[in-house]
């Protein structure tokens, strides 16, 4: 087997996931998995491999991603900042109005606003940061819509959906 699914094994298997969980992620039973788990740790021992963050990371990102936790970046007054989607949903809607207002306020001033609903090109996008920091306001405005349907809230939720109306 490839080295890099031992890796992804060990790594996703230490974050807690069942062998079954791995197993079904890449298409491999769940004795396989198992295999590929402990031929890792049997590289580690002997030195052929070694336990790294960046790679830990790696592989957090990937199954996030693969879950729907998508990495977010988002504008606030004195920059930007990254977390995750199930991050947002945790903050209070006072918070996310916070970052939704600055994010948004950050692509009001942005002249190339009206390019950002167009297909990014291929290769080097230079508005990727501006198509991010929109995704955030869209996953922002998603969660306090929900929040407004739940009845929980509701202050923050009806500005948001008010908001989103008058565009």
């Amino acid at each position: 087997m490839l080295p890099y699914l031992q890796e992804a094994c060990y790594y996703l298997r230490r974050k807690g996931l069942s062998f079954a969980e791995i197993s079904r992620a890449f298409e491999v039973s769940e004795a396989q998995a198992s295999e590929l788990f402990e031929e890792y740790v049997s590289r580690i021992a002997e030195g052929a491999a070694s336990e790294d963050d960046v790679d830990r990371n790696l592989w957090e990102d990937i199954h996030n991603d693969s879950r729907g936790n998508e990495k977010i970046t988002f504008a606030r007054d004195d920059g930007f900042y990254h977390c995750r989607r199930s991050d947002l949903e945790l903050m209070e809607s006072a918070a996310l109005m916070s970052i939704f207002e600055s994010s948004r306020k950050f692509l009001d001033f942005d002249m190339y606003k009206r390019y950002l609903d167009t297909k990014p090109p291929v290769g080097y996008d230079p508005m990727a940061l501006q198509r991010q920091v929109k995704r955030s306001i869209e996953l922002i405005q998603e969660i306090l819509n929900q929040r407004w349907k739940d009845g929980s809230d509701r202050s923050a939720g009806s500005s948001i959906l008010d908001q989103s109306h008058s565009e």
